[in-house]
């Protein structure tokens, strides 16, 4: 795992008499937004055992990251839709549909499964993850490959800090550019790398 601090070199030249306390927000609102933005930092989430009867069941990603999407899904190894409706389904209804199995992401802890299960099976992810809001720094394959757009996302919201010593609306413009460009480019890397096969889990150890 790469904390904030490991940012430092690339951000703090840029923004003299910034705090490391703002420097270190700017970081995790970025990381977030790119993570949200590009689905580039996916992985296998931990098999979950479904038990009949049972709809709902709580998602555990790595330590400092949540769950922002879930990009496949499987029980016993056949892959499984998401809810595509245009509304949310309701408690009730989700509880008493029918037909082939669904996924309905349930915020960033949980995924339900409709209908209810019959049997007990395995349910396998991919998901997306994004930093926590309280995260101290990101997951080190995140870090080397996509550091750059971080580093603009940051120094865009810094350079927007009123009456600062490193205030200056154009050179946030030219950030702004840098990461939607970066954010934009990694998202369709991982478009056309992102396959069914398995992907190596990626864990975030504390320091």
């Amino acid at each position: 795992m790469k904390l904030w601090k490991d940012f430092y070199d690339f951000v703090i030249p840029d923004v003299p008499g910034c705090t490391f306390a703002a420097i270190d927000s700017a970081l995790r609102q970025s990381a977030v937004v790119f993570c949200e933005q590009s689905l580039a930092w996916l992985i296998e989430h931990p098999p979950i055992s479904v038990v009949a009867g049972t709809s709902e069941y709580a998602l555990t990603p790595p330590e400092d990251a949540v769950v922002h999407a879930i990009t496949f899904a499987a029980l016993n190894g056949e892959e499984i839709e998401a809810y595509k409706g245009k509304t949310p389904i309701s408690a009730r209804n989700w509880r008493n549909r029918t037909g082939a199995p669904q996924y309905i992401p349930s915020g960033a802890g949980s995924v339900i499964l409709a209908p209810k299960p019959g049997a007990s099976a395995a349910l396998t992810m991919i998901v997306a993850l994004k930093p926590s809001p309280a995260s101290v720094g990101i997951d080190d394959v995140q870090f080397n490959e996509y550091r750059e757009a971080v580093v603009h996302g940051a120094l865009l919201r810094l350079m927007l800090s009123p009456k600062k010593p490193y205030t200056n609306a154009q050179l946030a413009a030219y950030h702004q550019q840098q990461f939607a460009i970066k954010t934009a480019a990694a998202g369709i890397r991982v478009a056309k790398n992102h396959t069914r096969t398995p992907l190596r889990t990626s864990i975030m150890a504390r320091r």
